[in-house]
């Protein structure tokens, strides 16, 4: 999938920087490779990501005509179900250790490679409680016979979790955000803010491994939540600091410069 991060921004990330953003951190690298116990130091009560599907689809009509320029998505070509699987223990595995005693583990996903997924967290001892359908405002567009208007979402967790909000429904309707600049692939900001509020606390800790343009993290900032947030892309980090100063009207900090 391919697509331009945003314009011109007055804020410069690189590769291994770190930066506080009010009560959020972002760390500028690879979620395989990062060093959960110092982003984390307060552990982390849930998982809310939406990782590369390993696939190659385009978002609309105008999408099928650009795909051949613009900007990757880093880690999003294709993989087979195996690797998918490594790829996918090999960025949630590390947090294991580090999440609270009760804690919940939300995943996006594609009908390809859920099953995939769906194994790494057998492997890795995880509950995998439900799968959740995200349906969209409007479908994506492609090759296949029946265009797909939904994503999947795999709802665990690790060891126990506690659910605080009542009982929601499996079936979640939320707009789709328009095609932005921004990314390709965004989540709307109210789709994530109901999974945080049904599975976290005022201040708790939420750990997004592929920020891709911030949704999370806004979500987080609209919740009083704490968002720490990994980010491949040095171009989406600028965007995400700048979705977060746009919101806030607050300064970032760079806690830690790239070596």
């Amino acid at each position: 999938m391919k697509n331009s991060p945003a314009t011109t921004q007055s804020f410069s990330v690189k590769n291994g920087d770190i930066i506080r953003l009010g009560d959020h951190i972002l760390a500028c690298g690879d979620a395989t490779k990062v060093d959960i116990a110092a982003l984390c130091p307060h552990g982390i009560d849930l998982v809310l990501t939406d990782p590369p599907y390993a696939v190659d689809y385009v978002e609309s009509k105008r999408g099928l005509q650009e795909v051949s320029v613009g900007k990757d998505i880093a880690n999003d070509g294709h993989m087979t179900d195996n690797e998918y699987t490594a790829f996918s223990k090999a960025w949630l595995g590390p947090t294991l250790p580090h999440l609270a005693q009760k804690n919940s583990v939300y995943v996006f996903n594609s009908d390809k490679m859920v099953f995939a997924l769906r194994q790494a967290f057998v492997e890795l001892g995880m509950k995998t409680a439900q799968l959740l359908i995200w349906v969209k405002s409007q479908p994506v567009m492609g090759r296949l016979d029946y265009l797909p208007q939904h994503e999947l979402i795999l709802y665990g967790w690790y060891g126990t979790h506690e659910f605080h909000r009542g009982k929601d429904k499996s079936v979640m309707f939320a707009p789709k955000p328009a095609r932005s600049a921004l990314h390709p692939t965004m989540k709307p900001v109210s789709l994530l803010r109901r999974l945080i509020l049904n599975s976290t606390k005022v201040g708790g800790v939420v750990y997004d491994a592929f920020g891709g343009s911030g949704s999370t993290l806004i979500a987080c900032e609209h919740t009083k939540r704490t968002c720490i947030m990994v980010e491949m892309d040095p171009e989406y980090c600028t965007v995400i600091v700048e979705r977060w100063k746009k919101l806030t009207d607050h300064e970032p900090e760079t806690i830690r410069h790239a070596k």
